[in-house]
């Protein structure tokens, strides 16, 4: 999964509101960003519309399963370096041919489309929320003068999750 490219599941301006922050404040995109990594982490799947081609293990048996949902589009299936079209497969991530797939490792070529546009409500809703916790419990400098004496701490800040970022999870998690 190329998470770094892929963009925040919220909107920045949608998180600027809000938190009363600015679109263009760097620390606020680095909350969103780490929001919505850790969100993609934790379900194990990008979420994001993407095209993507992997390569994957055969058993021997009729079908495979994709590694993430939903599946939009299968747009190629190449079985032992040959290009194969008479398959089907589903939105829950399966791929089935009417005969065995060689039993071999690294055998099975697919390119296809996945994921979700618009994100859902729900995952924006709650990586919106850990974004705005994480926002305001970054790590930041405090510094003060008094007199002739300068002191100077480093806050560092731990982010706990919801019960409906759990449930969020959850629900898009990929086994």
């Amino acid at each position: 999964m190329a998470e770094s490219t892929l963009d925040p599941l919220a909107s920045i301006y949608d998180l600027a509101l809000k938190t009363g922050g600015k679109a263009d404040d760097e620390k606020l995109k680095l909350a969103l960003d780490l929001a919505s990594g850790r969100f993609r982490e934790q379900a194990n799947n990008p979420i994001s519309m993407m095209t993507e081609t992997v390569i994957l293990d055969s058993d021997g048996g009729r079908a495979l399963t994709l590694p993430c949902l939903p599946v939009r589009e299968v747009s190629e299936l190449v079985i032992d370096g040959r290009q194969v079209t008479d398959f089907e497969w589903s939105t829950s991530g399966a791929i089935r041919l009417d005969r065995p797939i060689p039993d071999k490792w690294r055998s099975v070529q697919i390119t296809y489309r996945h994921g979700y546009d618009p994100v859902p409500k729900g995952i924006q809703d709650v990586v919106l929320e850990q974004a705005a916790t994480i926002y305001q419990t970054l790590p930041g400098l405090v510094s003060y003068t008094t007199g002739a004496e300068q002191r100077t701490y480093s806050s560092a800040l731990t982010v706990g999750t919801t019960a409906q970022w759990a449930a969020m999870v959850a629900r898009y998690k990929v086994d």
